[in-house]
C-alpha cells in the first residue's frame, strides 16, 4: 500500500506517547474519568459551557468540549504529529434531551488533536431533526431548517436566536479560548471578529453531518466530514434536498462521507447514495466497502461499510462508524478521513 507523504506522518505518529499538560481555565477532565471517555496519551479535554464564553446564551448550556494536545499545538515536539493549523469542528446529531456528556464522538476527537487540528465539539440546539422536513414541497425547506441553525433565524419547522446559533456559539468560544489559553493560538482561527472558515475542517454525525455538508457549501473550508449522513432526501419531490446540487464555495475534493449499508435512519441507503451523487461525490471513484479494502480507500470520497456482517438494527447502524466501541476497528478509517489529501 503506498500512503502519500501527509497520510504516512499520520499512521507513524499513532503509536508515540505523550506527556500531559493542563493550564488556561475551563474544566479540564481527568484522562482516567469514571464516564469511560479516557483521553489518549498527551490528549486533554476541557469542559466549557456556553454561557461562560457568552452570558447571553442561556439554553442548550450542556459544555462544549475541547480536546488540545499541548505538546503539538502549544510547545511542538519534533517526534510529533506536526501542527496543522486547522480547527476541527465536530458537530453532534440529534438529541431529543440535552446531553451534558461528550456523546460518541471522544475518541474521534481524540484522535483528531493527536493527528495536530485543535478539536472543538460544539454543543447548540439539537433537539429537532432535519427530517421533519421530508414531507414539505418546498425545495428550500432542508436549507432553512439547517441555515436557521447554523447562522441564526426562522424556518417551517424552527426559530433559532442569533445568539444560540452555530456561528455564534462556535465565534464566542474561540474568542474565550484565545483570552484564556493564549499558548495553543486559537486565534489563527478567528479573522477579525468572524470564523476564519478557511483553516476550520467541519465534521459531524448524522444531523451534525448535514451541518457540516451545508457549512462547507456555503463557506471555503479546510475539510468537510459526513458521518451518517447527509440524510436531507424529500420524500415529497423524491429527490435530494435542493442544497445539495448547489454550487459549493469549497472544492469537492474536500468532501468526505461514510455510511453504513443497513442505516435507514432519514432515509434509505439508496436515498442516501443519491444524496452523495447530487452533492458529487461520485465524481472521484464508487463507493469503497472499507470492510473489505485497505486505506486509502482507492481514493474514494464515498465509504460505506456494513460492520459487523450480520443484520444490524437501523439505529445501530447510524452510528456504527463513530461508536468509540469501535475504535480498533474504525480508526484506520477516521485517519483517513481526518488526512486524505484534498489536492
Amino acid at each position: 500500500m503506498l500512503l502519500r507523504p501527509v497520510q504516512l506522518r499520520s499512521w507513524l505518529f499513532l503509536g508515540v506517547s505523550f506527556g500531559l499538560a493542563h493550564s488556561g481555565m475551563g474544566k479540564a477532565v481527568v484522562p482516567q474519568s469514571a464516564n469511560s471517555n479516557n483521553a489518549r496519551p498527551g490528549v486533554e479535554i476541557i469542559q466549557i459551557r456556553p454561557s461562560e464564553t457568552n452570558p447571553a446564551i442561556k439554553s442548550f448550556n450542556t459544555s462544549h468540549y475541547v480536546y488540545v494536545n499541548r505538546e503539538v499545538n502549544a510547545a511542538p515536539q519534533t517526534r510529533l504529529a506536526a501542527d496543522r493549523h486547522e480547527l476541527l469542528l465536530w458537530l453532534p446529531g440529534t438529541q431529543a434531551t440535552e446531553n451534558e456528556g461528550p456523546g460518541a464522538a471522544t475518541k474521534f476527537c481524540q484522535l483528531a488533536a493527536t493527528l495536530g487540528y485543535h478539536v472543538v465539539l460544539l454543543k447548540y440546539p439539537n433537539d429537532e431533526s432535519a427530517s421533519v422536513c421530508r414531507e414539505d414541497s418546498d425545495p428550500e425547506s432542508f436549507e432553512k431548517f439547517r441555515m436557521a441553525l447554523i447562522s441564526g433565524g426562522k424556518s417551517k419547522h424552527l426559530a433559532v436566536s442569533g445568539v444560540d446559533s452555530i456561528e455564534n456559539r462556535l465565534t464566542k468560544l474561540l474568542f474565550y479560548l484565545k483570552t484564556t489559553r493564549p499558548q495553543e493560538q486559537w486565534e489563527q482561527f478567528l479573522e477579525g471578529d468572524s470564523i476564519k472558515w478557511t483553516s476550520i475542517a467541519v465534521a459531524g454525525q448524522s444531523q451534525g453531518g448535514g451541518h457540516a455538508a451545508l457549512i462547507g457549501i456555503k463557506h471555503r473550508v479546510a475539510r468537510v466530514i459526513c458521518l451518517g449522513a447527509p440524510k436531507d432526501y424529500s420524500l415529497a419531490l423524491k429527490a435530494p434536498a435542493a442544497w445539495l446540487r448547489k454550487e459549493s464555495a469549497t472544492p469537492k475534493t474536500h468532501f468526505f462521507a461514510i455510511n453504513h449499508q443497513q442505516d435507514h435512519q432519514g432515509c434509505s441507503p439508496e436515498q442516501q447514495f443519491a444524496n452523495l451523487r447530487a452533492l458529487g461525490l461520485d465524481a472521484f471513484g464508487p463507493p469503497i466497502d472499507v470492510d473489505r479494502n485497505m486505506p486509502p480507500y482507492r481514493h474514494s470520497h464515498i465509504l460505506t461499510t456494513n460492520y459487523p456482517g450480520t443484520k444490524v438494527d437501523s439505529k445501530d447502524a447510524h452510528t456504527t462508524a463513530i461508536n468509540p466501541h469501535h475504535e480498533k476497528i474504525f480508526e484506520k478509517v477516521w485517519i483517513y478521513l481526518l488526512t486524505e489529501n484534498t489536492s
